[in-house]
């Protein structure tokens, strides 16, 4: 079966306004395109088309970067050879699809990701024959079929659990970046970790109309040391299935910071402050992991290898990663220790930056 792109009308405003005016003009029927990586191959799936696509390639005000900002319109490709954002953003760009999609990808893009499953990524034949799921035309799911409600095992018609597999959204929640956005109500600002829902289908809390403007990196982020380290079938192309993104700052040899932003194995990123302080203010749903159950005491202790295997296994014990994207989810689970553990040596016994 050939996959064209369905017919649509492409708007394309050179202003935020205008787009946030075409927007509210169109409610349902529309979209914001960016790099397009994502949203065309969907489109040409069958998976939630829309009538309008407005474009927001054109508006300058999106495409400024520096050390604490940055635009939603700024390539990957900028993003990974800009020395002035913190080493763990740059590499997380580095690592997304191929050279030549970074050029065209997103930082929004890839914050608005669209949550990933076998049973929804696929084209419309292959899923016409299957039956359809939750996330795209259909009343079931099919990576969990049946759930516990009231102690009685039932179809599962309202639990998506398709997993989100942004690679910047992870490591940019570790460095506690916030988001901007306008829309018709106005320009609002969220921590991003609060900005992301535990649910499949959501996704995220993103009022109706609005843009995601920029993203901005608060100023403690400039003073640690940050890495990214991902798990895909292949390094090039293809979706991470775990990603990895710390925030490491310490006082001598002892941890002042630590944020661990773990990816690709729920249906939202996850962050792991061992703080303790930078918690959700709603458990959004479904949401699986539960990153402060067990949490070990880090802050103030040297980071000994001891104390690294422990934050490792903390991570691994919590993650929950479900049969929906390649690899198994328990070789997944393991590897979000060892990703884990690579990284905070590598970040320990390496330079700052």
């Amino acid at each position: 079966m050939t996959m064209l792109l369905p017919k649509f009308e492409l708007h394309q405003p050179k202003t935020v306004a205008d787009a946030v005016a075409l927007a509210k003009k169109f409610g349902d029927e529309a979209d914001y395109l960016s790099g397009g990586t994502d949203l065309l191959p969907n489109y040409k799936c069958g998976l939630n088309a829309r009538k309008h696509v407005i474009s927001l390639q054109h508006i300058d005000d999106l495409k400024h970067i520096d050390a604490r900002n940055i635009g939603a319109g700024v390539t990957l490709t900028e993003i990974e050879h800009n020395t002035e954002v913190p080493a763990g953003v740059r590499e997380a760009a580095g690592h997304i699809a191929s050279p030549l999609l970074r050029e065209s990808g997103t930082l929004g893009g890839n914050l608005m990701l669209d949550n990933r499953c076998h049973f929804f990524n696929q084209s419309y034949f292959w899923r016409n024959s299957l039956g359809y799921c939750l996330k795209a035309d259909g009343d079931r799911c099919h990576v969990v079929p049946r759930i516990n409600v009231d102690g009685k095992s039932v179809l599962n018609d309202k639990v998506c659990v398709a997993t989100h597999s942004s690679d910047l959204a992870p490591m940019l929640i570790a460095l506690g970046a916030e988001a901007t956005f306008i829309g018709p109500a106005g320009e609002r600002t969220i921590k991003l970790n609060d900005f992301y829902y535990g649910d499949g289908i959501e996704r995220f809390d993103r009022k109706p109309g609005e843009i995601l403007v920029k993203i901005t990196l608060p100023e403690w982020a400039s003073n640690v040391r940050s890495g990214w380290k991902k798990l895909a079938p292949r390094q090039s192309i293809d979706f991470s299935v775990v990603g990895v993104g710390i925030a490491l700052e310490l006082d001598g040899k002892k941890v002042k910071t630590l944020r661990v932003g773990l990816g690709a194995v729920d249906t939202t990123p996850v962050l792991f402050d061992f703080a303790k302080q930078d918690v959700r203010k709603d458990a959004h749903h479904y949401l699986l992991v539960s990153p402060m159950l067990g949490m070990p005491d880090v802050i103030g202790q040297e980071l000994t290898d001891e104390l690294i295997d422990k934050v490792a296994m903390h991570v691994q014990t919590q993650a929950q990663p479900k049969l929906n994207v390649p690899m198994a989810p328990d070789y997944r689970k393991k590897m979000c220790g060892v990703l884990t553990r690579r990284l905070l040596t590598e970040l320990r016994d390496g330079p700052t930056g």
